[in-house]
């Protein structure tokens, strides 16, 4: 343990701790009044939330509008790292895991649950780029069926958009960072198993968000992606102008609590900044965007300017995690050091849609992402990394992710049903009332879960070729019989994935903002990020998400 520092009476361009020059945080963050009381222009946009779509949504303002645009950007956490965890060296920054009242004190540095549930979430990454910093990266688009729900106009623009946010993010190319002999043997293996289960529709490259080859001579790839590096790129080239001409800031540590209207029109945030109480005014022509998290911008909306729909349609996903292990030779003839594979299996149901990520590796080991997402910095690191990989059996995990259907006609009072409601019972640290979170299974919901698991068991089975060519991983040891389903099967906060509570429509009547995210109701406020999907389907929410944030920021400039 080191001591706590105090600050002094001296100003300083970059402050000092006891090991660090904190350049990054001066570099890329600013003091509320550098931001806010610098005689400069009033703010032609502010969004709440400098995490994974916040972050995304104020570049994307900035970048697309005029040259005189202003942005501020408000983070409630501190600036911790300027990109994914998983590109840094071995530096041990972890993702919480999941409880149901948070102890007061961060989890891993930065994780913390400002809401409250019948079940447990791992909670929020309070840090500038949030949740994208330890995010897993799969990308896959929705597919027709998934949008079918959907307006038609988004339907067409999804379709027509989604390509631009994949190569933005990495995702296309798709195999410049999956791809060697045993990704090419299993997905061979692969096609011929989901002719054998009658719910898979197919299998495909593993849509990830990584960058693995330079994206033209000269280049770095930034690997995995997160919102962090183009944040940091943008302020950086904003900071050449002095501050009252300044055009985007990012002020941390600034936690809001309510949005001020009058007449539909905000026209005052209300935050705390380092302790102490601020109010910042707003013009009509300046917009909010609110991207706290879809809980947490739920929560700021209900606070704010609630209306009865807000909060219903809560969404998130069913998910389980199958590992099996089966003897190489059952797919081939193949060199004795085997990089890596993944793939993405699709299937469907009367219930609802679902699909399987699908990872393996010849190791050891029950971890078959064990030598996946590592920086490698050492090169005899790497022999032997690569010397771990000629196992006599290859260990696969099947982790599927199944569909949730919302209940757009939730009542908060009913336990049988899925929403997101103020808490009547407590207050947060600055005296508001935090979100409760209501989150349940539906007979539907458990059919389509236990189709789910069958199909991982059945392709797990149809790829070993024998009973005897395959072993299942549970209570820590290796089984020669199937799991049983409480086995697999993880809680229903843990997906990071929740969504639909404030979600996208035409009709004010049975929607809660329109369809480039404004509320219908307030002239200059929007929504950035799942909370405005009217259905989740199976799919990773982060590609469609990104790209309707895209259509928000251009609908803002």
């Amino acid at each position: 343990m080191i001591r706590n520092l105090q600050e002094g009476p001296n100003t300083v361009e970059v402050q000092e701790t006891t090991f660090s020059l904190d350049v990054l945080g001066r570099y890329i963050c600013n003091t509320y009044d550098e931001a806010i009381n610098n005689g400069g222009f009033p703010f032609d946009a502010i969004v709440i939330g400098a995490g994974m779509y916040g972050s995304y949504v104020a570049e994307k303002i900035y970048r697309q509008g005029k040259g005189n645009l202003r942005v501020l950007l408000l983070e409630a956490g501190n600036f911790l790292v300027s990109e994914h965890v998983q590109n840094l060296s071995r530096i041990g920054l972890n993702a919480a895991g999941p409880i149901t009242s948070d102890p007061g004190i961060p989890r891993e540095r930065v994780w913390g649950l400002p809401w409250r549930s019948n079940v447990g979430f791992p909670g929020l990454a309070y840090c500038v780029g949030g949740r994208s910093l330890y995010w897993g990266g799969w990308s896959p688009r929705l597919t027709d069926t998934d949008l079918k729900n959907w307006p038609a106009e988004l339907q067409t623009y999804l379709k027509v958009n989604y390509n631009d946010t994949e190569k933005e993010t990495g995702v296309d190319p798709a195999t410049d960072f999956i791809s060697g002999d045993l990704y090419d043997a299993l997905k061979k293996a692969m096609d011929a198993a989901v002719k054998k289960v009658s719910t898979v529709d197919g299998a495909e490259v593993a849509p990830l968000a990584v960058q693995a080859a330079a994206p033209a001579p000269g280049l770095f790839p930034f690997d995995k992606y997160s919102s962090a590096p183009i944040l940091t790129d943008a302020i950086r080239e904003a900071a050449g102008d002095p501050d009252p001409a300044r055009r985007f800031f990012l002020v941390p540590r600034a936690h809001v609590v309510k949005l001020h209207n009058s007449n539909g029109v905000i026209n005052a945030i209300e935050l705390h900044y380092n302790g102490q109480q601020k109010f910042i005014s707003v013009s009509a022509d300046c917009s909010v965007v609110l991207a706290a998290s879809s809980i947490e911008s739920t929560r700021l909306a209900l606070e704010s300017f609630p209306t009865p729909l807000m909060g219903r349609n809560l969404m998130a996903h069913l998910r389980s995690n199958t590992t099996v292990r089966i003897p190489r030779s059952v797919l081939g003839t193949l060199p004795k050091q085997l990089a890596a594979a993944a793939m993405l299996v699709r299937g469907s149901t009367l219930q609802g849609r679902y699909h399987l990520q699908v990872t393996a590796a010849a190791i050891d080991s029950a971890n078959a992402e064990e030598t996946m997402w590592r920086v490698v910095p050492d090169l005899d690191l790497l022999d032997q990394l690569l010397a771990s990989q000629d196992f006599n059996k290859i260990t696969i995990t099947f982790r599927g992710i199944g569909e949730m259907v919302g209940d757009k006609n939730a009542v908060n009072t009913n336990p049988a049903t899925s929403w997101v409601d103020l808490s009547p019972f407590e207050l947060d640290e600055f005296g508001m009332r935090r979100a409760y979170v209501n989150l349940v299974t539906t007979p539907q919901a458990l059919t389509l879960w236990d189709t789910m698991d069958q199909a991982a068991v059945k392709l797990a089975q149809a790829l070993a070729g024998s009973p005897a060519n395959i072993e299942y991983f549970y209570d820590n040891s290796w089984h020669a019989s199937p799991p049983p389903a409480g086995k697999v099967r993880d809680g229903l906060g843990t997906t990071h994935h929740e969504a639909g509570t404030l979600w996208i429509g035409t009709d004010p009547a049975s929607s809660v903002v329109n369809l480039d995210g404004q509320f219908h109701h307030i002239q200059n406020a929007y929504a950035a990020g799942p909370a405005v999907f009217p259905a989740l389907g199976s799919a990773n929410p982060s590609l469609t998400a990104f790209t309707l944030v895209r259509r928000t920021a251009r609908a803002i400039v």
